[in-house]
């Protein structure tokens, strides 16, 4: 049975130990180093703060008629204070002390007194099998929950972006929205789908979540005006998708509470509001319309190749940036009918005919997604039957309707806009070859 010692120690020993070769850093059965450059610079804080830490772990074996300790639990704590001491890394961000920016080498001499005679905590094997050395590691490691990315980050990254981020998770709204579930909310993953939010209205569209770091450090610090102008766009944002989901139709029990759904649209909103255009004193139900049949038909197995690739591109790759990307422009030709009253470009009224086209062509299939359950579409001019002769026939609104969707639009013959007056409609040109290839 092996015997345990607990004790203290300096880190001018851990110091001493390495340098007279009484130290085994990196046994066969340990992790490699993953520490991050912050997680190491911010352990250092902990030491000049002189805040506790856990135990580490070590085996004492005598060899030579000298005590050798090999590390069990503790190598990255370790391996980054003597990486400090010996200047190999510099108080960069996120620190924020006084003494940023340098080596260990350059701090005064009292600093330095200070950072070797932090009391480290230690639980000492005597002199353990290789055996017992390996139950030890698998014990304290087994029921041990790694951190997740945002936990880190917690520790990393304290400052005004984390203070926003924890804040902002915390609307109400998001709650009733059923955004986060209680999983989400005990690890912090709303604080870090709030901080994507947040990038996302800083800098745009972010790949999945490779740069959130830099946002925590590039804001630990954060412009006061900066920061309360995002912090009102975040807000006006939910406003705006409290209003288009509402009524009979609550966002928690559609697609569009999902993080990839929401994301998109979230982002979508935010362009516009930062363009100037809002749904204030707009009628929303088109809108609100063309989505509850969204909500339906985009799935994997949807008969509509656009809504099947919006479905694939929220699943595999969820968060890259080329996917969010896609599905940005997806969604903001849809709520562009209502924010500005027109397609914004080529790309959105190439996705309009795509959806129409194939939304009557697949009609006879019965989709459970469509309405009315007549599978009959008429021309709005001569009242005849189109649905086998799509390409001949337009999509239009009444000018008196400034929302355009889908679900406001009427289908014309060509031939027949010639036939009356029809200035009081606003036609949609049908892309050609290479438009209707942009979606």
């Amino acid at each position: 049975m092996v015997r345990w010692n607990s004790s203290q120690h300096p880190i001018s020993d851990i110091r001493d130990w390495s340098n007279a070769g009484l130290l085994e850093l990196h046994p066969d059965f340990q992790r490699r180093e993953v520490w991050s450059a912050p997680a190491r610079i911010m352990l250092m804080d902990t030491v000049l703060r002189d805040v506790p830490m856990p135990k580490i772990f070590l085996a004492n074996r005598v060899r030579d008629d000298r005590t050798h300790r090999i590390v069990i639990d503790g190598q990255q704590r370790i391996r980054a204070t003597l990486d400090f001491l010996r200047d190999r890394f510099s108080l960069d961000e996120p620190y924020g002390g006084t003494e940023k920016g340098k080596k260990f080498s350059e701090l005064d001499q009292d600093t330095k007194d200070r950072f070797l005679s932090y009391q480290l905590d230690f639980n000492e094997a005597v002199n353990p099998t290789d055996e017992e050395v390996r139950e030890v590691y698998a014990r304290v490691n087994k029921y041990v929950v790694a951190f997740n990315k945002q936990e880190l980050r917690r520790a990393d990254f304290p400052g005004d972006f984390l203070t926003v981020s924890e804040e902002l998770a915390m609307n109400p709204y998001l709650e009733d929205a059923r955004i986060f579930t209680p999983v989400n909310r005990r690890r912090y993953a709303d604080v870090e789908y709030t901080s994507e939010l947040l990038a996302a209205i800083i800098e745009g569209v972010q790949d999945e979540k490779f740069t959130l770091d830099d946002f925590y450090m590039r804001y630990r610090e954060w412009n006061v005006e900066h920061r309360e102008r995002t912090e009102n766009m975040f807000v006006k944002i939910l406003d705006e998708i409290k209003v288009i989901f509402s009524d009979d139709f609550n966002i928690s029990g559609t697609r569009f509470r999902q993080k990839a759904d929401f994301y998109t649209l979230f982002h979508v909103i935010g362009e516009f509001l930062s363009d100037g255009y809002s749904n204030c004193h707009k009628n929303v139900k088109p809108l609100r319309d063309d989505l509850k049949w969204l909500d339906c038909e985009i799935r994997p197995e949807s008969h509509i190749s656009a809504c099947r690739e919006y479905a694939v591109k929220c699943v595999s790759q969820a968060n890259s940036a080329s996917s969010r990307r896609w599905r940005n422009r997806f969604l903001k030709s849809i709520l562009a009918g209502t924010y500005v009253g027109r397609q914004l470009d080529s790309s959105g009224g190439s996705l309009f005919y795509n959806l129409m086209d194939e939304k009557v062509s697949n009609l006879a299939v019965g989709s459970m997604c469509f309405a009315p359950v007549d599978p009959v579409v008429t021309c709005f001019a001569c009242g005849n039957d189109i649905n086998d002769d799509l390409n001949s026939c337009v999509l239009a609104w009444l000018r008196s309707e400034k929302e355009h969707q889908l679900s406001n639009s009427k289908w014309f013959h060509m031939s027949c806009m010639n036939e009356n007056d029809w200035s009081g409609w606003s036609f949609l040109g049908r892309p050609n070859d290479e438009q209707s290839n942009l979606f």
